[in-house]
């Protein structure tokens, strides 16, 4: 029987019967490092204490744990030991000179510190314990710790099993610690450190800092030299032994306190020490040690689970090119966790158009099959989320010809942030090789580029008249009545037909990125020189431009707003708008004939603009033929407030458009005017076209949308999913391969399942950097958050506000406006604005309706070519995207800011 181990049994004995903290301990007594006297009450010990007192544990997912815990709390305390048991407890004390001595007793669970769980604080443990009576009462209530809240909490998180619950304990020598602390052979907190290893040290015992009760000396320490720097705390206060056991705080001397807790020496033995730990057990260590007088003990080491393994940064596993990964702009489009099915069809459409772009603009044939791993890898989908391949976009761009100038203009397009770092600068070498193209082939493709200048309204015009034909013959399809392979064939026509198709967006994108890019600059060089203006300037230049598809739905809106508020046709209906929630409104109205004309006004819109909604480009989401609450509300609030002129709106953006061209009209004469002009004429065509056309992309993810969710239905049907949403777990090729038979597994509702559960977890962390980059396999990092946010290229870039009161971002639209703000995390956070300043990480065309409801646009994130600063310009709404400074943590709703939106700049008001 194993009821007690003692430190020299073997280890195999210990992994069986001792738990994970014994386990290690054992590991470090066979090392032969110094570890006060110590021995185990096995696992074996525990069944035959609950056997004994006939304890029977069940714990069911529905058991309320807190009540548990203290059931089986009083259970343990009040049930004795088996004699056998406490006799071979006895023997042990006595063996080692314990019966007399403080001793702790410690909780070793059988999962606990291994390389996957630590438990790192869900057990207990009782320090100073004397004689048996003690131990005996410590040891029970260390067995109930394993079925304490914490404790099950944190096993059903890890998904570790609830019942046969095993636990040790270990029997150890008190340390009466002059200096405790811990130390980590490895940096924990930025795992890509491969140089420095970490310790921390208080006065007194550990258990101070290992609680969090106490500010620790911080030390980081060189892996190779030892040469180290500290950051020592003001250390007022320690953990000691109390007269009648157990820990109380006291007071150091104050000579002490700001004096460092270790000596060179003392840092230097505890970090050898460590590493020698690291390298005997096989990988990094996190432990804890004490002083007693001068004599070093280390008292317990448990694997840091929070780092990947060694092989992770070996060069014969995991070298490889470094990936940049940058989210500007798309996060507008895919914000947050994205569903597999939106990423499969967006990845699939990105380099489906970026394809046929290249052969249009006559890219040789041969260069395109080069870099076909740049055009299947434009997007990546990190942790659930949506990123840029940033050094593929600029490898795109490269294949033509001149545009290795041109990188900036990309950089204004896809709204990145940051020039580029030196140390990540290699990896854009090939700016410097552009692909060799003879003086013919950079002439025949310039004469191409210009052609398609010209023609651009043409082929777009053509483009459009095409895309309608088949949007009008496919939007008003039940999807859920045609068969799965009626649905593929359905989608196969449209990705044929449709993104097969997409030359004209795309080269217009290409054009606008050309005009914008020069507009920039002249604007620059000519105007206004080195002032700060030349974004303001250039954005009010692009107001006004008219008959934008995208500021439509939102117009058609305020047209049915004031109708509703003045036509006496609609009589009864604004009372019943104004009082009735706007998630009831729908219902009431379609149920009674008493607002027909409102309910055709809100039926024609969604026929028209129904897929425009909040993340429309995401197909998990759902739209206004779903659920129209969002545009009542909208229309609710303009009747309120008013905010249905659409003259006066337009009005406000004429002003705006011909006080910017009074100034270039001061500043520049003759042909620098002319050329000018010329320029930004081309620019308003170009970003209006490029609205219009994104309009028709949200056209047909729409009808995808609801094709998928056609497919989704017929599964149901079919038993091979439990819901219809599952389909959006699933990937477009695993849904054809599946129907057309070449599926590698049918059992598509495990996968579904299983997804369910992985992007569940991953809306529970946090959000990867805006901007960071991956080493080797890009997979292999995503497993370890730590590392995305240890390699944030913009962490450094956040630049020091001296006025706390002040935030600074990029002027969208112009105009100075002073109010209270509503922060919205969401759209309903937004409801019912009112006048305020709209508050928000980002948005997306699905917003816009809420603008002519707000005074002002404040947002996190965004870009000038964005959908927000495209259209806040258009509604003339003073508008700043990429506010720097934590927008989102600094304003809460109901506080009072003044926004120079010219300037860029938001000043939070003191509270009247």
């Amino acid at each position: 029987m194993h009821l007690v181990l003692h430190s020299q049994n073997s280890v195999d004995e210990f992994e069986t019967h001792g738990g994970g903290k014994a386990l290690n301990m054992a590991r470090m007594s066979h090392m032969g490092l110094p570890i006060p006297h110590w021995f185990c009450v096995g696992a074996e010990g525990f069944r035959n204490f609950l056997i004994h007192n006939k304890i029977e544990i069940d714990i069911s997912d529905s058991s309320d744990l807190s009540v548990l815990e203290d059931q089986l709390q009083k259970k343990f305390a009040g049930a004795p030991l088996p004699e056998d048991l406490s006799a071979a407890i006895s023997n042990a004390m006595k063996e080692l000179k314990l019966e007399d001595r403080y001793v702790a007793v410690r909780s070793s669970g059988m999962e606990e510190d291994s390389a996957d769980s630590s438990f790192a604080g869900q057990f207990s443990s009782y320090l100073f314990q004397k004689g048996m009576g003690q131990v005996e009462a410590s040891l029970k209530l260390c067995w109930a710790s394993a079925f304490s809240q914490r404790a099950l909490t944190y096993r059903r998180e890890r998904g570790l099993p609830l019942d046969n619950i095993q636990m040790g304990v270990v029997i150890q020598l008190m340390v009466d610690s002059r200096v405790s602390g811990v130390s980590f052979s490895r940096n924990p907190i930025h795992p890509l450190d491969r140089e420095t290893m970490v310790i921390e040290s208080v006065y007194g015992l550990g258990e101070g800092l290992v609680s969090g009760a106490l500010d620790a000396d911080h030390y980081q320490v060189n892996r190779d030299n030892f040469k180290y720097e500290s950051n020592l705390a003001e250390k007022e206060e320690g953990f000691y032994r109390a007269e009648s056991g157990g820990l109380h705080r006291q007071r150091v001397d104050s000579s002490l306190a700001k004096a460092a807790t270790l000596s060179a020496e003392e840092v230097k033995e505890v970090a050898k020490m460590t590493l020698k730990l690291e390298k005997d057990l096989g990988g990094p260590q996190d432990c804890e040690w004490g002083y007693e007088a001068d004599t070093l003990f280390f008292l317990q080491t448990r694997p840091i689970t929070t780092l990947p393994p060694d092989a992770f940064f070996a060069d014969d596993c995991n070298r490889g090119e470094p990936t940049l990964w940058d989210n500007s702009n798309i996060i507008e489009s895919y914000s947050g966790v994205t569903l597999p099915l939106t990423f499969s069809f967006a990845s699939n459409a990105y380099m489906r158009v970026y394809y046929q772009f290249c052969e249009m603009m006559g890219v040789p044939q041969s260069l395109i099959d080069e870099n076909q791993d740049v055009f299947r890898n434009l997007l990546g989908h990190i942790r659930g989320r949506i990123y840029y391949h940033l050094i593929h976009w600029y490898k795109l761009v490269l294949l033509l010809p001149g545009s290795s100038s041109n990188s900036g203009f990309l950089d204004t397009m896809m709204g990145v942030r940051q020039e580029l770092k030196p140390e990540l600068a290699s990896l854009f070498d090939f700016i410097n090789n552009p692909p060799k193209y003879s003086r013919f082939k950079r002439l025949r493709l310039l004469v191409i580029t210009i052609i398609r200048m010209v023609r651009i309204n043409q082929i777009s015009d053509q483009f459009q008249n095409e895309f309608n034909r088949i949007y009008d013959e496919s939007r008003h399809l039940n999807f859920k009545q045609l068969s799965l392979p009626a649905l593929k064939q359905k989608y196969l026509y449209l990705d044929r037909e449709v993104l097969g198709r997409w030359k004209a967006p795309i080269i217009n994108d290409y054009l606008c990125m050309i005009f914008f890019g020069i507009l920039s600059k002249l604007t620059k060089n000519w105007v206004v020189g080195e002032d700060d203006k030349a974004g303001s300037l250039q954005n009010d230049l692009l107001c006004g431009e008219g008959d934008l598809k995208s500021t439509e739905p939102t117009k058609m809106l305020m047209r049915i707003s004031k109708e509703v508020d003045q036509d006496e046709k609609y009589e009864g209906t604004k009372e019943m708008l104004l009082q009735t929630p706007g998630a009831e409104v729908w219902d009431k109205i379609r149920s009674t004939h008493d607002y027909n004309a409102f309910f055709e006004e809100i039926e024609t819109y969604i026929d028209l603009y129904g897929f425009r909604c909040v993340e429309e480009l995401k197909l998990e989401t759902m739209d206004l033929h779903d659920d129209p609450t969002f545009i009542i509300n909208a229309i609710s609030s303009y009747v309120q407030m008013k905010s249905y002129s659409i003259e006066d709106m337009e009005e406000r953006e004429q002003a705006i458009r011909s006080a910017g061209e009074n100034e270039i009209r001061a500043r520049l004469s003759g042909f620098k005017r002319i050329f000018y002009f010329w320029i930004l004429k081309h620019t308003r065509s170009a970003v209006k076209r490029r609205e219009n056309l994104r309009f028709d992309r949200t056209k047909i993810f729409g009808v995808s949308r609801h094709l998928f969710r056609g497919m989704g239905h017929q599964m149901v049907k079919l038993g091979v999913l439990e819901e219809e949403h599952d389909i959006f777990y699933l990937c477009v090729e695993e849904i054809i391969g599946f129907i057309e038979g070449r599926s590698v597994s049918i059992n598509l509702n495990d996968l579904a399942q299983l997804r369910k559960k992985e992007y569940q977890e991953y809306e529970e962390t946090m959000d990867p950097p805006d901007r960071f980059y991956t080493e080797g396999a890009v997979g292999a990092a995503e497993k370890w958050t730590q590392i995305l946010t240890d390699s944030d290229l913009l962490a450094s870039e956040i630049p020091e506000n001296l006025d706390p009161n002040t935030l600074i971002g990029t002027p969208c639209c112009p105009g100075i406006v002073e109010g209270v703000v509503r922060v919205a995390k969401n759209l309903k956070d937004a409801e019912n604005l009112k006048k305020e300043i709209l508050v928000t990480g980002r948005t997306d065309p699905g917003w816009v309706p809420l603008y002519p409801s707000c005074a002002g646009l404040l947002i996190e994130r965004g870009s000038l070519l964005s959908h927000s600063a495209v259209v806040a310009r258009e509604l003339g709404l003073p508008t700043i995207v990429g506010v720097q400074g934590g927008l989102m943590k600094k304003l809460k709703t109901g506080m009072k800011v003044r926004v120079d939106a010219a300037k860029g700049e938001i000043k939070i008001l003191p509270d009247d």
